[in-house]
């Protein structure tokens, strides 16, 4: 999710979101229209986003089998992630809070949407497959704009128009509730059904925050001049370690389960710790994705999470998913699918647009 190369957050800033940047198109101008390509650099943004994709989910995929507790192994990285990122906004003198009320209340909600989001995945790959976790998680995209076309009053698209009823067929097929599927809850899942449905609770959950700080996210970017990226990131990672520290004191105080210093310094954790810093890579390498590729195409591209945990999940554990689980995965990704083009379509357009009347200007200059 945000561990980012912090230099080119603030070069980027007007076109990169944290969670998902499908609905925050670049600005279009002469030198963007004008700007060539090569293919090397075409195709190595696919290359970082697909890499990166591939980090993440063979990481959380390692620990979860090591038998470490994911937000246990989260801790190291995150308190490492913040001081990091605190170091660089304190050394470039960046404002860390806005003294506009509206905007300062968008920091906080982008902040606590985006951690909340971050959090609630790892709980729930504690209770679900990797692979059930990532496809009801990326439903985000599809989230992110039905609420853009809420608050912003926009027209909905036709692709936004079939892709929620894709989206929403998706989710029941992965989930799979019982009034539905009467076998699910038989089924040869390893995890207690009731704690599965809270798992798809959580992944649900976290889609539909990360879909609501994309649009805090933009609301603040878009309204605030003082704020930078880099400062959301850190103020995202402070936060998700204060949530790592209080679910330690969760598990002290209410679950009466003390943790000793020798499971700190245990093989297993430190090399859970180890796999998870690793992680810091794969985000370095989805800032390389975001800036070379169009945000449409990048959020498409994101959707190999889904497909690399099925295939680490059927190769790897004994856990089989079944038709419908595959189904569901597959409309899923097809809902974004179509979103996608919608959104490159009309991109297109805009951008030919430009060009007739860049072209009608410098005829009636001639002229």
């Amino acid at each position: 999710m945000m561990s980012q190369n912090q230099n080119g957050l603030d070069e980027f800033e007007s076109t990169i979101i944290p969670s998902d940047p499908l609905i925050l198109i670049p600005a279009i101008s002469k030198e963007n229209l004008e700007k060539e390509t090569t293919w090397t650099r075409r195709f190595s943004g696919i290359f970082y986003t697909l890499f990166a994709s591939f980090l993440f989910v063979s990481t959380t995929f390692i620990i979860k089998k090591i038998g470490v507790d994911l937000l246990d192994a989260l801790l190291l990285r995150m308190i490492l992630q913040a001081a990091i990122t605190f170091s660089f906004v304190v050394y470039n003198k960046y404002t860390l809070v806005a003294r506009q009320p509206r905007e300062l209340f968008l920091q906080i909600l982008c902040a606590a949407t985006d951690a909340a989001g971050f959090f609630l995945f790892f709980l729930a790959v504690r209770y679900i497959e990797l692979s059930d976790a990532n496809t009801l998680a990326y439903t985000r995209v599809v989230w992110t704009v039905v609420l853009s076309v809420i608050v912003y009053r926009e027209r909905p698209s036709i692709g936004t128009l079939l892709a929620l009823p894709l989206t929403l067929i998706g989710v029941v097929l992965v989930t799979q509730p019982t009034f539905l599927f009467p076998s699910a809850q038989s089924s040869a899942n390893t995890v207690n059904y009731k704690l599965r449905v809270l798992g798809f609770i959580m992944a649900i959950t976290c889609a539909l925050t990360s879909a609501l700080n994309v649009l805090s996210y933009k609301q603040l970017i878009s309204t605030s001049k003082q704020i930078k990226p880099s400062v959301i990131n850190f103020q995202f990672s402070f936060t998700v370690c204060l949530l790592l520290i209080a679910n330690q004191f969760y598990k002290v105080f209410y679950l009466k389960s003390i943790t000793s210093l020798s499971y700190f310094i245990s093989w297993p954790y430190l090399l859970s710790s180890i796999v998870c810093l690793i992680t810091i890579l794969g985000s370095i390498l989805i800032q390389k994705g975001i800036k070379r590729e169009h945000p449409a195409v990048f959020s498409l591209l994101t959707s190999a999470d889904i497909i690399y945990a099925l295939i680490l999940q059927n190769i790897f554990t004994s856990v089989r998913s079944n038709l419908y689980a595959l189904l569901g995965s597959a409309l899923i990704i097809s809902s974004v699918v179509l979103i996608g083009i919608s959104k490159i379509m009309n991109e297109r357009d805009r951008r030919d647009k430009i060009k007739r009347n860049n072209n009608a200007n410098n005829t009636d200059e001639k002229c």
